[in-house]
């Protein structure tokens, strides 16, 4: 038996590495004393499989995991005995049978509020910069391979960018952007080509995960495969 879970992550957690959250939910699996199943071989390992990795410092309203079970499951109950122990922070909000035509692996797109203190960058400029990038057809950054250093044009990358809300010297930039084998935009990355065109700095408060979805089209898929937007 397969179940997708989403949990979400936030206070001090967020500067619990990836590695280190893999930990956390295997320690947690053995203490709610559920029946994960394991890989075969020398090493055994947990069958989780977890979505595209969280960087450190920024939270998430929704992760997402695979895990197999080698007996059929509650799934009320594996929602129930893992927030028992799970640390505070990080907890699972819904839990579902894994959808395998629809593999975590595929999900390519990501949503984000990232907030940032205006400082002498006026709203209405910081808008007119939004639409501006949004715009450009080419945005060439360089990033670092395991071949060496190579130019990419992330302008294809970034599906949308708009301003979600303001409140004094603070704005919250909402962010859509690309994940995965196709290409990955980090959110530091749009705030620097942001900072670039403005010729100011935009200091950053916080940086939240939303949603993680599949691309396909104009359409994006949940990982839950339930609702299409």
């Amino acid at each position: 038996m397969k179940l997708r879970m989403k949990f979400k992550k936030e206070g001090l957690t967020r500067f619990i590495s990836h590695l280190d959250t893999m930990r956390t939910f295997e320690r947690a699996f053995r203490r709610a004393n559920l029946p994960i199943a394991f890989t075969q071989g020398f090493n055994p390992r947990p069958k989780i499989t977890f979505a595209q990795a969280l960087s450190v410092g920024v939270t998430s309203s929704s992760e997402y995991m695979d895990v197999e079970f080698y007996e059929d499951v509650s799934v009320d109950d594996v929602a129930f005995k893992l927030n028992q122990v799970l640390p505070e922070g990080i907890k699972i909000l819904d839990v579902k049978v894994a959808d395998e035509k629809l593999a975590l692996s595929m999900l390519n797109g990501a949503t984000y509020i990232v907030t940032v203190v205006l400082g002498e960058v006026a709203l209405e400029e910081l808008k007119k910069c939004l639409k501006c990038l949004l715009q450009h057809e080419e945005i060439i950054i360089e990033k670092k391979t395991k071949s060496g250093k190579k130019l990419v044009n992330i302008a294809p990358l970034i599906y949308n960018l708009d301003l979600a809300d303001n409140c004094g010297d603070t704005a919250k930039i909402a962010m859509s952007l690309s994940m995965g084998q196709q290409g990955n935009v980090a959110p530091m990355t749009v705030i620097q080509q942001l900072e670039s065109i403005l010729e100011k700095n935009l200091q950053v408060v916080s940086i939240h995960r939303g949603e993680m979805f599949y691309k396909t089209g104009d359409k994006k898929i949940s990982p839950f495969n339930l609702a299409e937007k």
